[in-house]
């Protein structure tokens, strides 16, 4: 199927006569470095090539075999989420003082975390955030509420007006 190609060989004597028959043929000065030189320069770089060729082949094997590790990483870690137990009991709006209450139950609630974005993207917070109880200014409109836990969950509220 391929071709290779013949492969001579002479001994180092009658090689470096041809190349210095070579020279004289094509009116060219003899060559001053001596043959074993010449090969062991042909065979250094030849080596370094070589090695580099299966340094940067077994370079490409581990990159095409990285995102295999991680696959098999990700198998052997599954992190388990808890689900938040944070529910809201009670909610109403204060007319009197124009805000919106809600009453909180549950465990490791995040008090100084709770925050609101409006419609517009802006954040609102509350007016007071203590002991189950959340107080936001509030007018009308639609706002996001944000109730975070210790654990870092958070769950959502949406109030429409």
């Amino acid at each position: 199927m391929f071709k290779r190609n013949k492969i001579y060989s002479l001994n180092k004597k009658a090689a470096n006569e041809a190349l210095q028959n070579v020279f004289a043929a094509c009116e060219q000065t003899p060559n001053t470095k001596s043959l074993d030189a010449l090969l062991f320069k042909n065979i250094a770089n030849t080596t370094l090539v070589k090695t580099g060729k299966w340094m940067s082949v077994a370079l490409l094997i581990l990159i095409l075999l990285t995102p295999l590790v991680f696959y098999m990483a990700g198998k052997d870690h599954t992190v388990e989420k808890k689900k938040s137990d944070i529910t809201v009991t009670q909610h109403y709006m204060d007319e009197e003082n124009e805000c919106f209450v809600m009453e909180l139950s549950g465990e490791d609630i995040y008090y100084e975390g709770i925050y609101a974005r409006k419609e517009d993207g802006s954040t609102i917070y509350p007016i007071e955030a203590s002991d189950g109880i959340v107080k936001f200014h509030f007018e009308n409109g639609t706002i996001n509420i944000f109730i975070p836990d210790t654990e870092g969950g958070i769950v959502q509220a949406v109030l429409s007006r």
